[in-house]
């Protein structure tokens, strides 16, 4: 969150105005369960000791960042302690990097990979409601609109490089950093922004596997921090593509002896908290709602039925499936889920499959548009 003083209402307002993408669109995603970036930094009377104490450590760490990524902000202070916790119960696999040692000391980086059932038992377990879809990336372009001119890709831009140190890349809200390489800078410029060149945009978009694109323009209007005086920066957000809104732009101040490097990073990481906090709301898995619901479900061969039960064990909204009766055209099966019907219907739109009142009976019919199947792999997945 933004330091109230920073303007944690101006972030409000300015996310108020964005909007989220369709929950139709979102995606369960295995790589909600990993974290990456673990530090370990652990010392013991020898190698080995330090080294076991550093992997707990980690392990312990990511799943307590697992648990908070997944569950709304106000009800963190009711999540497990993970130092309580036995973590080789939840953790699947875990990499090394950066590895060092001593004969005392045991430094490194983790990535953790997390058994999401055993994950979702727990939360579950404990009365928690949380979120486990991702959205579809939405591109970020930073504007610096400073004294010498507009600036947009990363030289001698301080509003990009705030955004480049402090994305998140594995938050359930998708903000995605294009490169700002030369096929970047050649198929976007300035100019093309500025005018709002929605094709322009949205090849930029299609890049990077998204529909979306919001251009972030900052303009400092006093002050650089420090001696100088706290910074002052206006902000605006416009979103361009399948989804299209704007705000009126926004003054934010800086606190007494910030540098404006410091107070830029802040807005980066209060804007994703709010996007974040807003789709978990959206996408809630609520244990204590559940339903249970029989459908008849036509289909022409074997193998209709493979894929479609497939398709229903694999969305997270989907506790179970039973298969009542089976004939030559059709399947009768108990289909169990968490929430209301609501999110059941979006949850089967992701799958290109719609309910259908038939009598007393439910009919699961296809949609005739194609189920979700994701979006290339982001260009900038080493970089944001």
């Amino acid at each position: 969150m933004l330091h109230s003083r920073v303007g944690y209402a101006l972030v409000a307002a300015l996310v108020g105005l964005l909007g989220l993408p369709s929950v139709g669109h979102a995606q369960a995603d295995p790589a909600v369960f990993q974290v990456s970036g673990i530090e370990v930094d652990a010392s013991a009377a020898d190698a080995v000791a330090a080294r076991q104490e550093a992997l707990l450590q980690g392990q312990r760490e990511g799943l307590d960042r697992l648990l908070r990524r997944l569950v709304p902000a106000e009800e963190h202070g009711l999540l497990p302690a993970a130092g309580g916790l036995d973590v080789d119960r939840y953790v699947q696999n875990f990499e090394i990097t950066d590895e060092e040692l001593s004969s005392t000391r045991y430094l490194a980086q983790l990535t953790v990979r997390y058994q999401p059932d055993a994950v979702r038992e727990l939360l579950g377990g404990s009365g928690l409601s949380f979120a486990q879809t991702r959205s579809r990336p939405v591109v970020v372009l930073p504007l610096w609109q400073g004294p010498d001119g507009a600036r947009m890709w990363p030289d001698d831009n301080p509003w990009w490089q705030a955004w480049a140190d402090n994305l998140d890349p594995e938050r359930l809200f998708r903000l995605v950093l294009p490169l700002g390489d030369l096929g970047d800078m050649v198929g976007l410029t300035v100019e093309q922004v500025q005018g709002r060149d929605r094709a322009a945009l949205a090849a930029l978009a299609d890049r990077y596997g998204s529909e979306d694109t919001l251009v972030a323009i900052a303009r400092p209007l006093s002050g650089s921090g420090g001696e100088a005086g706290p910074p002052v920066v206006q902000l605006a957000m416009e979103r361009i593509g399948n989804l299209e809104q704007s705000n009126p732009p926004e003054t934010l101040r800086g606190r007494p002896g910030q540098t404006l490097e410091e107070l830029l990073a802040e807005a980066v990481r209060g804007l994703q908290n709010s996007l974040d906090e807003r789709w978990k709301s959206a996408n809630l898995l609520r244990f204590d709602q559940a339903g249970l619901m029989v459908v008849d479900i036509p289909i022409a061969a074997l193998s209709d039925w493979v894929g479609i039960n497939r398709g229903l064990e694999s969305l997270p909204e989907v506790s179970g499936v039973e298969v009542a009766s089976f004939a030559r055209d059709k399947v009768r099966a108990q289909i169990r889920y968490i929430g209301d019907q609501f999110r059941l219907e979006q949850a089967l739109a992701r799958l290109g499959l719609a309910l259908s009142r038939e009598g007393e009976s439910w009919l699961l019919l296809p949609t005739g548009g194609n189920p979700s199947q994701g979006e290339p792999p982001s260009a900038t997945s080493t970089s944001f």
